[in-house]
């Protein structure tokens, strides 16, 4: 089991590489490049897993750039299974709560 410190890590990192990908996704970062986006994403985390959990968040988001941030996550290396596993796991009202 996870220590507190650790989920507490895990969360921080999926946070940053929800917002890296909501930051090109979105266009928040003006001028911020794919490829940027993507050395930005690898810096914070290479994981597939917490890739995926980032991607899940965006997979449930009701904005018009989530296809493209879900997109810019998996080619960062988040696993498409655990995407599915992270929908399912959260649930549409945790998803809704995580944006609040």
């Amino acid at each position: 089991m996870s220590s507190r410190g650790e989920l507490a890590d895990r969360r921080a990192a999926v946070a940053e590489l929800h917002g890296i990908a909501a930051g090109h996704a979105g266009g928040y970062r003006e001028g911020l490049l794919r490829a940027e986006a993507l050395t930005e994403l690898a810096t914070v985390s290479t994981d597939p897993d917490l890739l995926a959990e980032a991607a899940a968040m965006h997979a449930v988001a009701d904005n018009w750039y989530a296809i493209i941030a879900v997109d810019l996550l998996i080619e960062a290396g988040a696993d498409r299974s655990l995407i599915d596993w992270h929908i399912n796991e959260r649930g549409p009202c945790q998803a809704e709560a995580t944006r609040m």
